[in-house]
């Protein structure tokens, strides 16, 4: 029998087992690692898989075609990983079940989880060139994973979802780590512990050599989680009124009984937000939110009716609203769709969130701000002149899809600090909140998380918003449709929240000076992943006998 890399029991069993043994192996363990994400969080068993993934790695070093065996291992870890990570996706296709239904959900989730699974794959194949026999390959690991994981989050308008930092739940002690080197860098030292777990089972090696790598891990843990407690413990605490209170509404309507058509559907989906934004005489409240594309536009454009915009008035009263809408370029199209006649296919629509202030019901559009990273194939068609030929609309449905705005910019609210607002997935990309003399005084989230369906999505789209919260040292007000609405600190701790329709209210929190991940960037994390690098130049260990 062939020797493995390392000599373990665990090793020995798997060099048994035929490739596709290994390969389903693989997958199983990818598909235990989502459990390490929301709403589970069970981080230990995250980093066993990883372990897992090590030692299959471990047989592929020691195949004659390693590369491809270490690619197969790599692509069927992901695929497990990110199809159950990922179910969720295949919800949105079940909105519009007239268009799409289940027939395109299923396999488009799987060519998704497929997809994104090739990066993983690569990252496997790029780990055994540089693999070794000794506790080596634990960093050799975790910098090729991280590096196809920071590709996979960038490149191609980037998706960082499920990144390996985000098994650690957001507010507590380790996640503040975030402030300084990112979601990123902590995902970097959890890839690390994986590696380094896997070294334990290494029979021949010292002790020293076996235990030491994971004893490290394990202390710099502890230490990271005690700076994490401190952190928290000593976060100053605001007096009563120092902040206005803010309160984030969601209608409680799923998407298709908000998209069901009829006449007046506008104005029956405004009265239930509304019943849930509370009397427009309460002067206590400063800021409403309601979430991304609060209102369907099915007969009308929101910000271009004058009645509507009349009737949002009087219910907000003295209140500002910071809400989502589909907003139409003012161009001839617009202006011949406002009049019932044309289509749609030819308007320049955004998807926007717009800040309306007034007083004593007189509403005033002061400030829109047109989300800026779109999601492919859900709000755009890339390639749509060649793709609109096969009769291919966005998920969205709303014409040919939306068109990108600007960069997140510093919105003026009265009676509040300044904002920024994220729409939707965007609160899933570190960095977009602007900095400088453009840093706001808080995060704002809308977003429609009804298109995830009733199961882990809005929590994992939750658990990223606060991150965002953390990293930046602002307070977050998030607004979901469908989702998890909620008041956040600058710690990521919730304040309130509510899920799945209803509102709360509370006082903003403060806004913390800017963090080390602010004001460095990825400097400290290009450090950080130098210094993991450089542990492959380590002396190499003597490779014993077996005992």
């Amino acid at each position: 029998m062939t020797e493995t890399a390392s000599g373990s029991r665990i090793e020995s069993g798997f060099a048994r087992l035929t490739p596709w043994a290994r390969r389903a192996v693989a997958l199983l363990a990818g598909a235990a690692a989502t459990l390490g994400h929301a709403p589970f969080q069970l981080t230990l068993l995250y980093i066993i898989a990883l372990a897992v993934l090590v030692w299959l790695l471990d047989v592929s070093f020691t195949q004659t075609r390693k590369f491809r065996s270490a690619f197969a291992i790599g692509w069927f870890f992901a695929l497990g990983h990110f199809a159950t990570g990922l179910y969720w996706i295949s919800s949105a296709f079940n909105v519009d079940a007239d268009e799409w239904g289940p027939m395109w959900g299923i396999p488009a989730t799987i060519a998704l989880a497929g997809g994104l699974a090739l990066f993983w794959g690569l990252g496997c194949a790029l780990a055994l060139r540089f693999w070794t026999r000794d506790a080596r390959r634990a960093a050799v690991f975790a910098v090729c994973i991280f590096i196809v994981e920071w590709l996979r989050g960038n490149i191609l308008t980037g998706f960082p979802w499920l990144l390996p930092g985000y098994v650690w739940t957001p507010g507590e002690p380790v996640s503040q780590l975030a402030s300084i080197i990112g979601i990123y860098g902590l995902s970097l030292i959890t890839l690390l512990a994986g590696g380094a777990l896997a070294v334990v089972a290494d029979r021949t090696a010292s002790q020293v050599r076996r235990f030491g790598p994971a004893l490290v891990m394990a202390l710099a843990f502890g230490m990271i989680w005690g700076w994490g407690a401190q952190r928290l413990a000593h976060a100053p605490v605001d007096p009563p009124g120092a902040l206005p209170l803010v309160r984030v509404a969601d209608s409680g309507l799923s998407q298709g009984d908000k998209w069901r058509y009829s006449r007046d559907q506008e104005w029956r989906v405004l009265a239930r937000y509304l019943a849930v934004s509370g009397p427009a005489e309460d002067s206590r409240e400063s800021v409403v939110i309601w979430p991304e594309g609060a209102i369907p536009t099915l007969n009308f454009f929101m910000l271009d009716n004058p009645a509507f915009m009349s009737a949002i008035g009087r219910g907000m009263g003295d209140r500002v609203l910071i809400a989502g809408f589909t907003r139409c370029a003012p161009t001839p199209a617009c202006d011949a769709l406002m009049r019932g006649e044309g289509d749609a296919s030819h308007l320049r629509l955004y998807n926007s969130a717009a800040v309306i202030d007034g007083v004593s019901g007189v509403p005033r559009l002061s400030q829109t701000y047109d989300k800026h990273h779109l999601v492919p194939f859900g709000e755009y068609i890339p390639f749509w002149s060649l793709v609109s030929q096969l009769n291919i609309a966005p998920l969205q449905r709303i014409g040919a899809g939306f068109i990108p705005g600007p960069p997140p910019t510093r919105l003026v609210v009265p009676d509040a600090p300044p904002a920024a607002v994220l729409i939707c997935y965007e609160a899933i990309f570190p960095g977009l909140t602007p900095h400088g003399d453009e840093r706001p005084g808080w995060i704002v989230n809308v977003t429609n998380d009804a298109w995830f369906g009733n199961g882990t999505g809005p929590h994992q789209h939750f658990s990223m918003a606060r991150y965002r919260a953390i990293e930046e040292g602002l307070p977050l007000a998030r607004a979901a449709s469908g989702g998890i609405s909620a008041i956040v600190d600058a710690e990521g701790r919730v304040i309130r929240s509510t899920q799945n329709g209803g509102s709360v209210t509370a006082q903003l929190p403060r806004a913390l000076g800017e963090t080390p991940y602010v004001t460095l960037g990825n400097w400290l994390l290009l450090a950080l992943l130098l210094i993991i690098a450089a542990l492959r130049l380590a002396p190499p260990q003597t490779v014993g006998p077996r005992k």
